[in-house]
């Protein structure tokens, strides 16, 4: 700046008037017209050349020796401050467009961070590519101030091609016994498997079930204890594991470990069973406590400390089935795990992953299906679980997935005890939604004497059974053992 105070001091000491008007100089009242432009309005570097014909004396028409001095020093000042005009926009332009935008991707990625793992994540067998702007994904400013969706950074909790898989034999500890309700499972902690995050990579979405979320569900049902699953005949030690065999006397599981029940003849009977559990310990402890005793509860694979759930189950009087998780049509929208038996799968490969499921507990009557519309119609992939499950003297439960489902055939010509859902509860309604199918299966239930019906277990499913059960009249829930081979095929 001195440069130019000093050039403008000795214009002034030889100029005998103090403005440069216009007149002065004989042109338009634009300096820069014809002038070209670079980027952000400032004159570009063609436009100062000495050799440019813009700035030599003819342009300004002066004939007067005493102007001509003077012209010239105008013409220094003149392009003096235009390259000043230069240099200082232009580091404007690159201050704007580069060094902002490193410190707004900076602040953005920290965003994002923390804003992914908030979100839910969703997960599958095989994990979907995100499309678009990321979790907590930022519009900033880019070249030519043109805005550009930022994706988010690779620290969110989803599920990353690098991350291993949940195997089958470590899917049986996937635990959601975390303070709180919620858990999850964590492949790279190999002491402690369990977390907060969601099982992204198997398609298993832990609820988040906090405490106070079944705080309101009243008093608890009394206890009708079930005897503890203690029989040494009812079960072989493999490596795997404890597996359910008919005893030498011919005792079978399912009815060894089936909860009593009595009516008279010509009651109608209900089944219920309640689904999902294992994954959320308020949710589990809940169902437990505060559903009807003549409610079936089925627990997840995917859940931990199996066998402890299924005692306190007993403890208070439930009668339990675990979950067979079955490949469906409708993956990877319908996602049954890396446990699940599917039509791809070798015999020998589901025989082994049914074998690794009955190790997890002992007590349990037999299984519910889960999801299994692609498998449920496969005749060879389905025969040999069916004929495993009755050679074990266990019970199945078809969730009728398909319309076109060959369990209740197979298994009457196994001469498996079966059941099959009449209707499957949609929860993900309103309460007073939810007591309205209720309403309709016991009219189900009446006009065909027997029905049974598969209900997920939520906060909201779980009062609203437990106040609709109360009400019920002239239909009696039965524990599912009730059901066995009375459904016509």
């Amino acid at each position: 700046m001195s440069f130019f105070s000093n050039l403008l001091s000795k214009v002034k000491g030889s100029k005998q008037s103090d403005d440069f008007d216009d007149d002065d100089f004989g042109i338009d009242d634009d300096i820069d017209d014809g002038m070209e432009e670079g980027e952000g309005g400032v004159p570009a570097p063609s436009a100062l050349r000495e050799e440019d014909d813009d700035y030599d004396d003819d342009d300004f028409g002066d004939t007067q020796s005493k102007k001509s001095g003077l012209s010239k020093k105008k013409k220094i000042i003149i392009a003096g401050s235009t390259a000043a005009s230069l240099i200082i926009g232009g580091g404007a332009y690159w201050l704007f467009f580069t060094g902002t935008e490193e410190v707004e991707t900076k602040h953005s990625d920290r965003t994002t961070a923390s804003l992914a793992i908030g979100q839910p994540q969703l997960g599958g067998l095989t994990p979907q590519q995100a499309t678009g702007a990321g979790v907590g994904g930022k519009l900033v400013a880019g070249a030519g101030a043109k805005l550009s969706a930022r994706s988010a950074p690779a620290a969110k909790l989803s599920a990353q091609s690098s991350t291993p898989k949940l195997s089958a034999g470590s899917a049986a500890v996937v635990s959601a016994t975390v303070g709180g309700g919620m858990g999850g499972y964590d492949p790279k902690n190999a002491e402690s498997p369990l977390s907060t995050a969601a099982v992204a990579d198997v398609g298993i979405n832990i609820p988040a079930v906090l405490p106070r979320s079944v705080a309101s569900m009243g008093p608890k049902q009394a206890a009708e204890a079930l005897p503890p699953a203690t029989d040494d005949s009812l079960f072989e030690t493999q490596p795997i594991g404890k597996l359910p065999v008919i005893s030498p006397t011919g005792a079978v599981p399912w009815k060894t470990y089936a909860r009593p029940f009595n009516v008279p003849a010509g009651t109608p009977i209900l089944g219920i069973v309640v689904s999902g559990l294992g994954l959320s310990s308020s949710l589990t402890q809940a169902a437990i406590d505060h559903l009807p005793n003549d409610v079936t509860l089925s627990f997840s694979p995917y859940g931990g400390d199996t066998q402890n759930w299924v005692n306190k189950a007993r403890a208070q009087g439930h009668e339990v089935l675990l979950e067979l998780p079955m490949e469906s049509n409708s993956f990877p929208v319908d996602d049954p795990g890396p446990l699940s038996v599917t039509t791809s799968k070798g015999m020998a490969e589901n025989l082994k992953l049914l074998s690794q499921l009955m190790a997890q507990a002992q007590g349990y009557i037999g299984f519910v299906g889960r999801y299994g519309s692609a498998f449920t119609q496969d005749k060879k992939s389905l025969s040999p679980i069916l004929g495993e499950l009755k050679t074990r003297g266990l019970f199945f439960m078809d969730p009728k997935s398909a319309e076109n489902s060959l369990s209740l055939t197979i298994a009457d010509q196994l001469q498996l005890s079966r059941a099959i859902a009449d209707i499957n509860i949609n929860v993900n309604v309103s309460p007073a939604q939810m007591r309205a199918q209720l309403d309709t299966l016991a009219t189900i239930t009446s006009n065909k004497k027997i029905a049974a019906a598969i209900i997920p277990a939520t906060p909201a499913s779980i009062k609203t059974i437990k106040d609709w059960a109360q009400k019920l009249q002239s239909v009696r829930i039965a524990p599912m053992s009730s059901i066995a081979g009375r459904q016509p095929s």
